[in-house]
C-alpha cells in the first residue's frame, strides 16, 4: 500500500512524541502509558500503510514500533509482565502471542490472504476471546496488540463473507466427535506456538544467545510432529468423516511443511 500525506503526518505525530519521550529519559515500560494517545493512529497505520517504509523514514516511529514487538514477544512467553506489574492473563497472554505472530509474518511481507492462512494455528484462541472476553476488555486488548486488532478485523471479514454463500463448502459435514476435539485443538495451539518461537529464534540470532529457546523448541517439535503423525489413525479409530479428516488435513499439512522449513532454518546452523 503506498504511503500517503495522511500516513506520514500520523507517523510523523507518533516519531516526535517518542523524540520528545526519549530525551527525558523514560525506560520502555515507561514510555508506552504516555503513547496512549497514539494507538488509535498507530492501529490505523498498521492497517493501511507500508510501515517498513514509514519505519525507514521515521526513527522515533520505529523505536515505538519495536517497543510494541518487544512488549508483546515478552508477555507471549512469560518473561515480561503486563503493564502494571500484574500477573499475565491468558487473555494478555493470548493477545500478546496472536500479535507478535502477525508482526512476524507483516516483517515477510505476507499479505491478509495468506496471513489468515498462516495464522490458523491461533483461531481458537481468537474465538475464545471474542466469545469470553468482555467487550470493554477486547478494546482495551486490540488497543494494546495491534496484531490482534488487525488479526480479528481480517476474521470478522472472512467471515461475513463465507456468510453470503448460499452453502459453505463444510456446513453439511458432522462435528467431530468428542473423543478427536482436545487433540485437533492442541495440535493448533502447539502448531501455532512452533511457528511463532521458531521464527523469534532466527529473528533473535546474533543478538543474544538462544540455547534455552532453541532446546525448548527442538522439544516442542519433536513431540508435535509424532502428534501430527498419528492424526489420521486418531481419525480412522473415532470414525472421523472422511471429507472432515481431508479438510483437517488441508490445514495440519500446510503447516507441517512450515514448521519443517523453520525448523531447518533454526537447525542448519547449528545452535
Amino acid at each position: 500500500m503506498p504511503v500517503t500525506a495522511e500516513h506520514r503526518g500520523m507517523a510523523g505525530r507518533i516519531d516526535a512524541r517518542m523524540k520528545q519521550l526519549d530525551a527525558l529519559g523514560l525506560l520502555e515500560v515507561e514510555i508506552l502509558p504516555e503513547m496512549a494517545d497514539f494507538m488509535d493512529d498507530f492501529h490505523h497505520l498498521m492497517m493501511n500503510a507500508e510501515m517498513d517504509a514509514l519505519c525507514e523514514e521515521f526513527a522515533g516511529f520505529h523505536r515505538f514500533t519495536k517497543i510494541l514487538e518487544t512488549l508483546a514477544a515478552g508477555i507471549a512467553s512469560g518473561k515480561v509482565k503486563v503493564p502494571g506489574g500484574r500477573t499475565v492473563s491468558k487473555e494478555h497472554r493470548i493477545a500478546a502471542a496472536i500479535d507478535t505472530r502477525v508482526r512476524q509474518l507483516e516483517a515477510q511481507g505476507i499479505g491478509d490472504a495468506a496471513l489468515l492462512e498462516q495464522m490458523v494455528g491461533h483461531i481458537l484462541d481468537l474465538q475464545w476471546l471474542w466469545s469470553t472476553v468482555s467487550d470493554e476488555k477486547l478494546a482495551f486488548l486490540c488497543r494494546h496488540y495491534p496484531g490482534l486488532y488487525r488479526y480479528g478485523m481480517l476474521m470478522e471479514a472472512a467471515a461475513e463473507t463465507e456468510s453470503k454463500k448460499a452453502k459453505t463448502s463444510y456446513g453439511h459435514l458432522p462435528q467431530l466427535p468428542e473423543s478427536i476435539k482436545p487433540m485437533v485443538a492442541q495440535l493448533l495451539t502447539d502448531g501455532a506456538t512452533l511457528e511463532r518461537g521458531l521464527q523469534a529464534i532466527l529473528d533473535e540470532r546474533g543478538r543474544r544467545d538462544l540455547w534455552v529457546e532453541i532446546e525448548v523448541m527442538a522439544g516442542y517439535y519433536e513431540h508435535w510432529m509424532d502428534q501430527v503423525a498419528g492424526l489420521t489413525d486418531a481419525c480412522r479409530v473415532a470414525r472421523v468423516h472422511r471429507e472432515s479428516h481431508a479438510m483437517m488435513m488441508r490445514i495440519f499439512e500446510p503447516m507441517a511443511q512450515r514448521i519443517n522449513h523453520l525448523h531447518g532454518q533454526v537447525f542448519e546452523k547449528g545452535n
